[in-house]
């Protein structure tokens, strides 16, 4: 009976040896399988291993995706999209993956400014953990296709909200059952750290962006068509539509009115400046991606493939034109945004540019309708060195006609 009892013990002290963190974190194998029990099993895990730079990746790759879970989970408490969820749905794919909320919670402006605030804290976060890797030769196996979410905050992560669920509604226009969902295996790398790091601060840009300016009058006026328990005055603009010849709810009324509301007062002009600062942080980023991806010799299951290895994504391939397009994109965007370079003004005889450093610097009054006619540019055209001329028609006759699909997958 002893010698059982030891041999038992033996066992479970080598299995829990052999138990891999990351991998169970990864995988929804920690604590109830949510995203919150696998932050906080590898912060634990951290606490102990502070050296352990794989299991950094992993905990700062799961916040980046948290970030998302907790927009759907908001999204869900508001009801995000249920008002017109048939419109919505078809112009924005990601909501269907989203459940209605039988009862969503009342909204104000003020709260959109509070979600946007908490994102890009946790954004920043992230960026800070995925800035202490050292490891030049971190690898992290992670199938990305079944990565567990739990969508509404209901603190389960079931099948039906596993990752692939919502990429198969938001790219094949349905939603699979859970186990019929492929997976969708990638070898993380060292590049893809960067890669990461730069999309932080595409986020942390936005959401800048979004912050410095007075948006209360769009929303008040127009929020009906995304929230149905909105707080505002103009609460007896719900119910019957009259213009919506296409039966989503969307009237038609409202979406003119919603192009005519962005003019969009600028109340926090520094944080135009902090937006370009996290403009010109992710092309740093991006650039040392590159820096990384293109010394690499092995080929699994890349991300982001150099000229000499095969995508995990299928049909994506990366050739040296379109690696040195893409730096070519990076120097004119750094070089607009330092004010060093003009983007050509499209209207007038050609030889004036926007000086976008400025458009930063000097944010004023955003008016959709005035930019594109040309006057709002007014302020900020000078005469000097123009952006390179016909290179989005390179990046389409290198990239073929999706670019932006590129564009998003490259960042």
């Amino acid at each position: 009976m002893k010698h059982l009892l030891a041999v038992l013990c033996c066992s479970v002290l080598t299995l829990a040896a052999e138990a891999d963190p990351v991998d169970d974190a990864l995988t929804g194998k920690a604590g109830d399988g949510t995203l919150t029990d696998s932050v906080a099993s590898l912060n634990e895990h951290l606490a102990a291993h502070p050296n352990d730079d794989r299991a950094r990746f992993a905990l700062g790759l799961l916040r980046i995706v948290k970030t998302g879970e907790d927009s759907a989970q908001w999204m869900y408490k508001y009801g995000a999209g249920m008002p017109t969820r048939n419109a919505g749905g078809f112009v924005f794919p990601m909501l269907n993956a989203i459940p209605g909320n039988p009862d969503p919670a009342r909204i104000a402006y003020e709260d959109v400014d509070t979600f946007f605030e908490t994102w890009m804290q946790d954004l920043r976060e992230a960026d800070e953990i995925l800035g202490q890797i050292k490891d030049g030769n971190v690898k992290l196996e992670i199938d990305l296709a079944r990565l567990r979410l739990d969508l509404n905050g209901n603190g389960v992560a079931s099948d039906n909200e596993m990752a692939g669920v919502a990429f198969s509604i938001l790219f094949n226009g349905g939603r699979p059952r859970g186990e019929d969902v492929p997976s969708f295996v990638v070898a993380a790398d060292r590049a893809d750290v960067e890669w990461l790091r730069a999309y932080c601060h595409v986020f942390l840009a936005i959401g800048e962006m979004h912050l410095a300016h007075d948006q209360r009058e769009l929303f008040e006026r127009v929020g009906h068509v995304v929230f149905p328990n909105i707080e505002t005055p103009h609460a007896y603009l719900r119910g019957r539509s009259v213009f919506d010849p296409t039966m989503t709810g969307l009237d038609v009324t409202d979406l003119i009115a919603l192009v005519h509301l962005i003019h969009f007062p600028v109340d926090e002009p520094e944080r135009m400046a902090a937006a370009r600062e996290h403009w010109l942080r992710a092309i740093g980023h991006s650039r040392i991606m590159w820096t990384h991806a293109l010394v690499e010799t092995d080929n699994d299951r890349e991300w982001l493939p150099n000229p000499n290895q095969d995508a995990a994504m299928r049909n994506f391939k990366m050739t040296d034109e379109r690696i040195k397009l893409w730096h070519d994109l990076l120097a004119d965007t750094e070089a607009a945004l330092n004010g060093k370079k003009l983007v050509r003004f499209w209207r007038g005889d050609g030889t004036k540019g926007i000086n976008l450093k400025r458009v930063f610097e000097e944010p004023q009054t955003v008016d959709l309708i005035l930019w594109i006619q040309g006057s709002a540019a007014g302020d900020y055209l000078e005469e000097g060195e123009l952006t390179r001329d016909f290179l989005w028609r390179d990046f389409e006759d290198a990239f073929g006609h999706r670019p932006f699909r590129y564009i998003f997958y490259v960042n």
